[in-house]
């Protein structure tokens, strides 16, 4: 199969296009350097110079591939409405390209869309009401669903906040960085916050079983641990940096990070998968969890 992947150098998307080469896919991987380009030929993966704001770019790269996974966003948290609306402008164009063909449209979504799970546990078969600052990307996950309905095998998989591993994520290294700058580590009082999580690894597979053998118009979930609190996530950093943890308000966090960040670090948000484990045979196989990843494993700094 020939596959159009956006993402194809980032976090997820480098990965999840190493595993469509290892089972025998050819990859076309939107790049958007020269830099990113040679990464891709690297790994064998054929690039093609662009953005997610090339239109045409994307619909002469769709139009050749055999299926589209589009793992790419645009992580400014200054501007989530912005980033939001050139989602959904690029799964409109996708949409419009494949509409007809019965093609697979594998597409990212986010646990965060569900805001505060409150002490419930949201399974990926559940419908659920939108809600809280970051239920924006909902209008988005619903433009992927709607695609089913123009004869495309289209998808959402949604990725809990924390995806982690490989020394990697948006989150983990983010709470590195402002402790560097700020000389402690620090988490929205009273930390308590719960959330599902999911290695890099066991969410690429994720895709690869979507591509495989998905259902048109369903979500899928990807969480291997639940219950990780997201003070416990803020000490673990601080025991590999050898720093101290702080607690803040959310008025502090808002100010100190913007409003986006500041939510995603002060809600709860577990989810479970037996959709995915049912319908794609899907389960998370490391058994590196999160906190033993930050303190020992890939995040560690020596």
């Amino acid at each position: 199969m020939h596959v159009f992947l956006t993402g194809a150098t980032g976090y997820i998307g480098s990965i999840v296009a190493r595993r469509l080469k290892e089972i025998g896919h050819e990859v076309l991987g939107l790049a958007r350097s020269e830099a990113s380009a040679q990464k891709l030929k690297e790994f064998q993966i054929e690039p093609v110079l662009g953005s997610l704001q090339d239109r045409e770019t994307l619909i002469e790269s769709a139009q050749k591939a055999d299926a589209v996974i589009h793992t790419a966003f645009i992580h400014d948290y200054s501007d989530f409405a912005g980033a939001v609306q050139t989602e959904r402008s690029v799964i409109a164009t996708f949409t419009e390209i494949l509409a007809g063909s019965g093609k697979p449209f594998i597409a990212t979504s986010g646990t965060g869309l569900l805001g505060d799970t409150g002490d419930r546990t949201i399974d990926d078969s559940e419908n659920f009401e939108f809600q809280g600052e970051l239920a924006g990307r909902a209008a988005a996950e619903k433009d992927i669903l709607n695609a089913a309905q123009q004869n495309i095998r289209s998808i959402a998989l949604r990725l809990p906040i924390f995806v982690y591993g490989r020394g990697g994520s948006q989150f983990i290294p983010f709470l590195i960085n402002d402790a560097k700058q700020t000389g402690v580590v620090r988490y929205i009082q009273p930390g308590d916050f719960k959330y599902s999580v999911v290695h890099v690894d066991d969410a690429a597979e994720l895709y690869i079983q979507a591509l495989q053998q998905g259902k048109a118009g369903s979500i899928y979930h990807a969480v291997s641990e639940s219950g990780i609190t997201a003070k416990a996530i803020s000490e673990a950093v601080a025991r590999m940096l050898g720093y101290k943890v702080a607690a803040m308000s959310k008025e502090e966090a808002i100010q100190a990070w913007g409003i986006a960040v500041a939510t995603f670090f002060s809600l709860n948000n577990q989810v479970s998968c037996s959709k995915a484990e049912q319908e794609l045979g899907w389960k998370p196989s490391v058994k590196t969890t999160i906190l033993q990843d930050i303190e020992h494993g890939s995040y560690k700094i020596a």
